[in-house]
């Protein structure tokens, strides 16, 4: 025979019909809870201490046992000297430790924390008997059966009510998770509440937003539409196609600038490598060399000569080798010849420019400039608004979804504790 006493597996008592229907708002379910924790407090405690007097009736058998294998010889005389030994201090051993174990007087119970208690100390007590009937089976077997028959019986009977008290403890403990998950549930659909009355809010603020840049862009297309209808846009318009125009020409002088400067372009750039020219100087010549044009101008027409004026005496001086210097220094003169009619194409087009661009001062182009970014601006903003218009009105169904949910499952595990049907009021 092996002794040991395991918790039997706990089952639930199946629950019982549902009896009644009951309507509460979320504010009144922390004062239901506890209205439904003090009937099965007082259940518990009543059954808890009937379990403990069956308990302490087990113990008192078990005890009882115990003091009858003590005086009981077993006829251990009639053994062999060892296994006299060996017996004897089996059934000692088992005996001080049931009288030691059954002799300790148990929890009084007057609150719930004393039923643990109690469950702990029986528990304990069935743990120690069972080890050390376990330590001696054999002896227990082969000297003290009845005994150990005995003992096996009233011990099963304190496991039985054991378990039976740790079924309520369980179930009470089922209870008070239930509890604390059901306020935790209204904890969320309070904070779902408040986040859903925090984006109604911004919602209001987007769309009053949204209707006054509505407004603004009704006012501003007005506006615009105005302006481009008045006769000085169109003239504007007209002085700025011209100048559109002449484009080709400023392309024209241009190119007659570049072409004359690419003549000279190799004594020219040799040139930038070896003059002694000071640092404006030498950031002019890099700009002549890159673009003629820009270059060419009344304030930069002296030292432009003067730099092509020194390529010349370097060609002549053989500082700056060139396949035909003759030519070379020919085509420099003639650049600087040219250099004047540079200065008078680039004028001339210039004041065609200049006289149609104070033509068009006629119309205040940058007001409405101004007007078409707003524009633009108050578009992207109305585009920007409907976004989170969006995102809002999604997150507030989800806020919904969310709080339909767990009311729900407040509504399952209340059901579950008030064994009828509990509905949340909105």
């Amino acid at each position: 025979m092996v002794f040991g006493f395991g918790k039997k597996k706990t089952v639930e008592n199946p629950a019982s019909p549902v009896q009644h229907q009951r309507e509460a708002s979320l504010h009144e379910i922390p004062t239901i809870i506890k209205e439904f924790e003090g009937p099965r407090i007082s259940n518990i405690l009543q059954e808890a201490k009937r379990l403990k007097t069956e308990i302490e009736l087990n113990q008192k058998n078990i005890h009882g046992i115990s003091l009858h294998l003590e005086s009981d010889d077993l006829k251990l005389d009639d053994v062999d000297k060892n296994l006299k030994t060996v017996g004897k201090r089996g059934k000692d051993a088992v005996v001080a430790t049931i009288k030691k174990e059954t002799s300790v007087k148990l929890t009084n119970i007057q609150r719930y924390e004393d039923v643990v208690a109690v469950n702990n100390e029986v528990s304990q007590t069935l743990k120690r008997i069972g080890d050390i009937l376990g330590l001696h089976t054999r002896v227990m077997h082969v000297f003290a059966r009845k005994y150990a028959d005995k003992l096996k019986e009233e011990i099963a009977k304190l496991a039985q009510n054991r378990n039976a008290l740790q079924i309520l403890i369980n179930e009470h403990e089922s209870f008070k998770a239930d509890c604390s998950s059901i306020l935790d549930l209204i904890e969320k659909i309070n904070n779902l509440k408040i986040e859903e009355k925090q984006k109604n809010h911004r919602l209001i603020e987007i769309r009053n937003e949204k209707n006054e840049t509505l407004h603004t862009v009704t006012r501003l297309e007005l506006e615009i539409s105005g302006l481009r209808a008045k006769p000085e846009h169109r003239e504007f318009l007209e002085v700025q196609k011209k100048i559109d125009s002449l484009s080709h020409e400023k392309h024209e002088v241009k190119r007659k600038i570049d072409a004359q400067f690419a003549k000279i372009a190799r004594p020219l750039s040799k040139y930038s490598y070896v003059s002694s020219f000071d640092k404006p100087m030498k950031k002019l010549m890099e700009e002549l060399i890159s673009d003629p044009y820009e270059v060419i101008s009344i304030h930069n027409k002296e030292p432009v000569i003067e730099i092509l004026q020194a390529v010349a005496k370097s060609v002549v001086a053989g500082n700056v080798s060139v396949k035909d210097s003759d030519k070379a220094i020919e085509l420099i003169e003639e650049t600087i010849d040219k250099v004047d009619e540079f200065l008078k194409l680039k004028a001339a087009f210039t004041k065609k420019i200049s006289d149609l661009e104070v033509s068009l001062n006629v119309f205040d182009v940058k007001t409405l400039e101004a007007k078409e970014k707003e524009l633009e601006k108050a578009r992207s903003n109305i585009a920007d608004l409907e976004t989170s218009d969006e995102k809002i009105e999604k997150g507030i169904k989800e806020n919904k979804s969310e709080y339909d949910t767990i009311k729900l499952e407040i509504e399952t595990k209340m059901t579950r504790l008030n064994n009828g049907k509990v509905i949340i009021k909105t």
